[in-house]
């Protein structure tokens, strides 16, 4: 209703919806009895090598990052020569003479790849199955980028992989079930499951998106 309050042309219904979620605020328990009276700032420490941080608010996310770094500087390489003079945001230019033009791969997406996975968007790109360097519709993601997630990122479920690594699971219809044998095709070799495991994990992928994304659970 919101929405369509500020853009009615677009005539929006509940069946427009495609995934819900909710987040919960990591909020420093202090022992007020309501949490809306806790504090949001955040704390930062270290305990055998895991630096946690806590609390915070998404309007304050810099300077929650400044502090966890200031808090494992001691852990962290020296920086490189003139590192403290290269420029904090990638152009579009930038993109592309450090990935170059990337086919047909347009400035924002090579801007986006580079912002997201830094120096491992060359590798990303570098996939010799041309289909790889396709869109998956529907997403602003390539297809590169599941296989290079699902090899690389540590996945230990189906639903780490579509619902948090590249959030397939809240851009596509129906969670992106029509998807899943395509999907399955590059996940399957690259995460080393058998087709035991890729049915165990599908099914419970679907199960939870069902009970906690889908939309129809939410307005039925």
């Amino acid at each position: 209703k919101a929405l369509q309050a500020v853009f009615p042309d677009l005539e929006l219904r509940a069946d427009d919806i495609q995934a819900v979620f909710a987040g919960i605020r990591p909020v420093v328990d202090t022992g007020k009895t309501n949490p809306s009276k806790e504090s949001r700032e955040h704390v930062v420490w270290q305990e055998d090598g895991l630096l946690t941080v806590s609390g915070g608010k998404l309007t304050t996310f810099r300077l929650m990052a400044r502090d966890a770094l200031k808090s494992i500087q001691e852990r962290l390489p020296e920086p490189a020569a003139g590192a403290d003079e290269a420029p904090v945001l990638v152009t579009p230019e930038d993109a592309e003479a450090w990935i170059g033009a990337a086919g047909t791969l347009s400035p924002a997406g090579r801007l986006r790849l580079v912002g997201r996975y830094g120096e491992n968007a060359r590798q990303i790109l570098s996939s010799d199955a041309t289909a790889d360097l396709q869109g998956i519709p529907g997403t602003p993601y390539l297809w590169a980028e599941l296989r290079w997630s699902a090899g690389q990122e540590s996945i230990v479920h189906l639903d780490d992989l579509l619902l948090r690594r590249l959030r397939l699971g809240l851009l596509l219809p129906g969670g992106g079930r029509e998807l899943l044998p395509a999907i399955r095709s590059i996940v399957q070799p690259a995460a080393g499951w058998d087709a035991l495991r890729w049915q165990q994990e599908e099914t419970a992928y679907l199960e939870i998106w069902q009970n906690c994304f889908s939309p129809k659970t939410h307005l039925e």
